[in-house]
């Protein structure tokens, strides 16, 4: 009985991985393709290879890609900072009005990113931030950094209080436990909230397209709805841009794949 089990999950298991990787395939194989080879076979490799879709993509995602990086780099930063001084502080003080405080940010949580939409919009228009970086870094990081604090503050409630006794005991300052105690025990979970934020600024698309005008300040999500292409070469081109937006997502979880896992499963088994 176990082992039919072991066998069913492993199926099933595998069943998910085509199911997840198929989309890729479709999208790299169709990005070295034209319009008509796309259309006839999609699961196949045309009858010739296209590699100037990428290199007609290239010079129009160039600039979005890198206002995007720059975006989404200051958005990350911005929320890990806010993020990890309101979870120790929420985690660490008592102080009045601090459960309200704390209510307060987690009921952003509730509220659907369509409806502060306009006031945003609004208010950026009177700050003179309209079609510039920063309507664009600080609205999204005010957001996302209701996610980052819960998932910081659930992860510093879980350190055991002797720990902090003793720091102070040693005579460290709240800085030093801080930065030299704290944050190398929340590494995991900061990592999770890196890539979630990451994400989350990349794919970020109703935003931007209302926030900024011109090719200063477009961000790629805007820019691969405007690529242009011949009707020869079909939506190859698109998905060329398509995978060279997803590189820089890819190089990102990469290289913080292990502290992702090991972020998500933070508390989930007691030793």
């Amino acid at each position: 009985m176990k082992k039919s089990i072991t066998i069913l999950g492993r199926v099933l298991l595998g069943l998910l991985l085509f199911l997840t990787l198929i989309p890729f395939y479709l999208l790299l194989i169709n990005s070295i393709k034209w319009g008509k080879d796309i259309v006839e076979n999609p699961f196949a490799i045309g009858r010739s290879i296209h590699l100037s879709n990428y290199s007609k993509a290239v010079g129009q995602v160039c600039r979005p890609m890198l206002n995007s990086i720059i975006v989404t780099i200051c958005v990350v930063v911005i929320v890990l900072i806010v993020s990890t001084l309101a979870a120790y502080a929420f985690a660490r003080f008592e102080f009045k009005g601090s459960t309200l405080c704390y209510m307060m940010i987690m009921a952003m949580l509730m509220i659907p990113g369509f409806v502060l939409l306009i006031p945003q919009f609004i208010q950026i228009k009177n700050l003179g931030m309209y079609n510039t970086f920063a309507g664009l870094i600080f609205p999204p990081a005010a957001a996302l950094s209701a996610t980052a604090t819960f998932l910081l503050g659930t992860s510093m409630n879980s350190l055991p209080k002797s720990m902090f006794e003793a720091a102070e005991m040693e005579g460290a300052n709240d800085l030093q436990i801080l930065f030299k105690v704290v944050v190398p025990l929340t590494k995991p979970t900061m990592a999770t909230v890196v890539i979630m934020t990451g994400l989350n600024a990349w794919n970020n698309y109703l935003w931007p397209l209302v926030s900024t005008t011109g090719k200063e300040t477009e961000q790629i999500t805007v820019a691969l709805t405007k690529l242009i292409r011949t009707a020869v070469e079909g939506n190859g081109v698109l998905f060329a841009g398509y995978v060279l937006a997803s590189l820089p997502l890819i190089i990102m979880f990469c290289c913080a794949s292990k502290s992702f896992v090991a972020g998500l499963t933070q508390g989930a088994v007691k030793g």
